[in-house]
């Protein structure tokens, strides 16, 4: 593995799974931190534009040892509060994205590593990262309550990736 940028790797994953299995409405935009032209919904000019999903790994932690890691990756849910001021498209949004990693987290507890999403999210962080990448788990980790922010309504949730790496 090398210099490979797992967080970044992480949040194309997460990006991925969410936008292939999370109901969450019309005109989403999913902004990985680390690579924002992802998804063919974001728009250079205006950066930001709502509704949005956004994911952002923190650089790798060491785990129990110094062989063994974690990376903890907020995904945030934000909505313009002009266009969404009951805050009921942000909730919506929130519930399609948490039912999304509630499943991922039943199949890594029940150990259905091959279930759908959670192959499909282990799928792409080993085809950005090369065979280096040995998973270790996926938990819920500090909430991010809802909260008004610069004019959006905002609520999200922190994952937890451990993982280790086969070069060291």
């Amino acid at each position: 593995m090398g210099k490979m940028n797992v967080p970044k790797a992480i949040e194309l994953a997460f990006a991925k799974v969410i936008r292939n299995y999370a109901e969450m409405g019309a005109g989403v935009v999913l902004r990985p931190y680390q690579s924002l032209n992802y998804d063919g919904s974001w728009d250079a000019k205006k950066d930001r534009t709502f509704p949005l999903i956004d994911i952002r790994c923190a650089p790798p932690q060491n785990d129990e040892s110094p062989s063994t890691f974690f990376v903890e990756c907020p995904i945030l849910c934000a909505t313009d509060n002009d266009d969404d001021n009951s805050h009921s498209f942000v909730s919506d949004m929130y519930g399609a994205v948490q039912s999304v990693l509630d499943g991922m987290v039943s199949q890594f507890i029940a150990g259905t590593q091959s279930t759908l999403v959670l192959a499909e999210f282990l799928a792409e962080i080993q085809t950005v990262t090369g065979t280096g990448f040995i998973f270790g788990g996926l938990e819920f980790e500090s909430p991010l309550p809802p909260a008004d922010d610069a004019g959006s309504n905002v609520i999200g949730i922190t994952m937890k990736v451990s993982y280790s790496r086969s070069d060291y």
